[in-house]
């Protein structure tokens, strides 16, 4: 016993000198600041949670997805569960798609400017047509045949960026599950081999408030898409929500990593780097050395790994010049549009431009949105999800040999 107070005796000023380095401007900074997790206003703590989904207002239609709160808002889907898959499947989809159609995103996005000045384009050369010319050679249109072979392009075009931001989802999620998957093994092999059970509570802490630091690190709004950017009083309340999710997990508003990991935020540094930095310490001074030891390092080690593929993700958007390029070509594409099928559509040619317009535009816009996968994936739950799993291995192995 005298040896092992000895040991901990020692160690605590290694422990202290990261945090003290910090510590007046963390208690300045946090003195001064006019919000708290008590002026958190969109974050449930989750003893006051009825159900898991409880933080979501979910849509009215479709109940696995977060509902828009305005007509520019993505689709952003929840995690599915058998029911939702099942629905998702249903030989009836495609009737409650059609439906749908005016009120989902890609039509509400495309609606105002893009329908709008294709619809006015439409309308006015229905119009002059029809009613203002007395013959036809008067008419305004151009030859379709083309027309056919650049729409072909253009198609070919969006459809591949398309597959290029599906790329960049499709990989944002595997980093995400990457995260969720090391937090489980780590939160494993520090219950098995970390000696100290301060130690053992202080890094499942870290853990959990990893995927939190994580989803604010990638998020602005920490997928509180609630809040406004407009709003006066932005920052504070991010700063807000960030402290009420933290505290949710540390408990205590004195706790050392709390205070210091709210300053990291604060200061606007790389937080969920310098959780790992936390996590790292807490292995260098593990009485264990082996390599046991070792292993526990190999999984903060994939966490920083995961963290630089999200952040590589997130700075680095497709090349902007093509972006530009393929919005150009189908503003002018859906402009000119009418002008080629007024010879085969006449009267209807206003709703056959929108119906083709949607079929090609809608393409391009949903690869933007997913060109920005950390602004669709449901973060938040994910977080929730590493907090529930992690907690849960803690709570096992509390309550087996491994418990000391």
């Amino acid at each position: 016993m005298l040896l092992l107070l000895t040991r901990h005796t020692r160690r605590t000023p290694m422990h202290m000198r990261l945090f003290v380095a910090s510590s007046s401007v963390s208690r300045a900074a946090l003195s001064s600041l006019s919000s708290s997790a008590a002026d958190a206003k969109f974050y449930i703590p989750r003893k006051e949670r009825a159900t898991s989904n409880s933080m979501y207002e979910i849509d009215n239609i479709y109940d696995q997805r977060i509902k828009r709160r305005r007509r520019i808002d993505p689709t952003r889907e929840l995690n599915y569960t058998p029911d939702h898959w099942e629905r998702h499947k249903s030989v009836f989809r495609r009737i409650k798609h059609m439906l749908t159609t005016f009120g989902s995103s890609p039509f509400q996005r495309l609606m105002f400017p893009d329908f709008f000045v294709t619809s006015m384009i439409a309308g006015s050369l229905t119009y002059y047509n029809n009613f203002m010319v007395i013959d036809a050679s008067s008419q305004l249109w151009i030859d379709g045949s083309g027309f056919a072979a650049a729409t072909t392009a253009i198609a070919l075009m969006t459809g591949f960026r398309l597959n290029a931001s599906n790329a960049r989802y499709a990989e944002g999620r595997k980093l995400i599950g990457a995260v969720h998957s090391t937090s489980r093994d780590l939160a494993t092999n520090t219950m098995m081999w970390i000696k100290l059970r301060e130690d053992k509570k202080r890094m499942i802490n870290l853990i959990k408030a990893f995927s939190v630091a994580m989803t604010f690190h990638l998020n602005k709004k920490g997928a509180h898409h609630s809040i406004r950017r407009c709003l006066p009083n932005f920052e504070e309340q991010i700063y807000a929500e960030y402290q009420a999710e933290l505290l949710d997990i540390f408990s205590d508003d004195k706790n050392e990593d709390f205070l210091l990991i709210c300053n990291w935020f604060r200061l606007k540094e790389n937080v969920p780097l310098g959780i790992t930095t936390l996590m790292r310490q807490i292995i260098a001074e593990n009485e264990q050395k082996d390599s046991f030891t070792r292993e526990l390092d190999i999984h903060v080690h994939r966490l920083v790994q995961s963290l630089g593929g999200c952040e590589r993700i997130q700075k680095t958007p497709l090349p902007t010049c093509f972006t530009r390029h393929t919005s150009r070509l189908l503003w002018i594409w859906s402009n000119l549009l009418p002008f080629a099928i007024y010879p085969v559509c006449g009267l209807y040619t206003l709703p056959t431009t929108i119906a083709i317009s949607y079929s090609i535009m809608g393409i391009e816009d949903i690869g933007v949105q997913l060109e920005e996968p950390f602004n669709i994936l449901p973060l938040r739950q994910y977080a929730d999800n590493t907090y529930d799993s992690v907690h849960f291995i803690e709570s096992a192995y509390a309550s087996g040999k491994y418990a000391s």
